[in-house]
């Protein structure tokens, strides 16, 4: 009898499992806003050291800070994940008024975003327009870089967020950060034959050495001793620090939320134009992930991986009431999770924000 209890709780247990990690959005979701980073790519020009043994060669045919195939696979695994996730909210057949997508103006940006789209849209046998090809093509926006003021830093239009980066990072926070870690930053500059002076200067060793590993790239025998370990450290201390007080959030992230909140209210009040729009796709960079999760008070020091995402989804409760969702995609091989906001459950009440 006893035994019989417990593999019925393991069975009970097994099917809520399995139930909770399908589609949850059918029922109250309104809108959905998806903030997601580009997927693995080559190395870009601007970082790689002098010393690098991996030339432009090793990154033909795409070419420096471009998509890799698995990269590219990985766009696509955030796609068939949001598919999962929010399948009978989307419905079967693709309406261009449902989706939105926007990109940075950046190759890897773009593409991301177009794989994103094929893994969530697929075409409906009335949509199929090739019997081989099972894709459908998506409109996908951008606006050019130095006149993109929701995705791209601010560092082409704001003196203020400038200023105040500057001073952070010169703080003496930052003094004792790179006098502590002296050592390793001179045994990294010896290495490379790029001067380590500043968090930045780590930073572009970190984007360097985390893409070629990723092309399973054999990486010299010195940095064993320091990567990943202190060199994602202190790339993740200069995350941290370039949103560290209020006034970089809101020019950073805060862009970003204003927008989506915008919508948000737009959509509980019937006014969102289109009054279809279920889907608000955003393909970035790291950055965008971190500032979005920082303008929120939910980011803990880290790196975003390639293809992970913020997820805010608006819910209709009762009446008038409206709740926000966040979730984060830490890996597009995990499921999504539940990011608590400051003073909420899992539904934080739409004006809180």
């Amino acid at each position: 009898m006893k035994l019989s209890f417990t593999v019925f709780s393991i069975f009970i247990i097994v099917i809520i499992l399995v139930f909770s990690s399908r589609d949850v959005s059918s029922d109250s979701i309104e809108l959905v806003h998806v903030f997601f980073r580009h997927g693995a790519r080559t190395p870009e020009l601007k970082d790689v050291y002098p010393n690098d043994p991996h030339k432009l060669k090793a990154f033909l045919p795409m070419g420096w800070g471009q998509l890799t195939n698995y990269g590219k696979k990985q766009a696509y695994k955030l796609g068939k994940l949001l598919r999962k996730r929010y399948d009978s909210f989307l419905g079967d057949i693709y309406y261009p008024n449902i989706v939105y997508a926007q990109s940075t103006d950046y190759d890897r940006t773009k593409m991301s975003a177009l794989l994103v789209l094929a893994g969530i849209f697929r075409p409906a046998p009335s949509q199929k327009w090739d019997d081989e090809l099972h894709w459908l093509p998506i409109p996908l926006f951008y606006e050019k870089d130095k006149l993109d003021y929701t995705l791209r830093r601010p560092t082409n239009y704001c003196p203020k967020y400038l200023r105040e980066q500057d001073r952070v990072l010169e703080s003496e926070e930052v003094k004792t950060v790179l006098e502590k870690k002296r050592k390793v930053l001179d045994y990294i500059a010896e290495n490379t034959g790029r001067p380590m002076e500043t968090l930045h200067d780590n930073f572009a060793i970190f984007q360097t050495l985390t893409a070629e590993r990723l092309m399973n790239l054999s990486l010299p025998e010195w940095t064993k001793s320091v990567f990943p370990h202190e060199i994602t450290e202190l790339a993740a201390k200069q995350a941290y620090l370039e949103n560290s007080n209020q006034v970089l959030k809101r020019l950073n992230g805060g862009r970003s939320l204003k927008r989506v909140l915008k919508n948000m209210i737009a959509k509980s009040t019937g006014t969102l134009e289109p009054r279809d729009r279920k889907l608000i796709l955003y393909s970035g960079h790291e950055n965008n992930v971190i500032n979005i999760l920082a303008a929120l008070d939910l980011f803990k020091a880290h790196i975003p991986n390639y293809s992970a995402a913020v997820i805010l989804e608006l819910h209709h409760l009762e009446g008038d009431d409206y709740a926000v969702k966040v979730l984060y995609v830490k890996d597009v091989n995990m499921e999504p999770e539940v990011q608590k906001l400051k003073g909420c459950e899992v539904l934080c009440p739409l004006e809180n924000l």
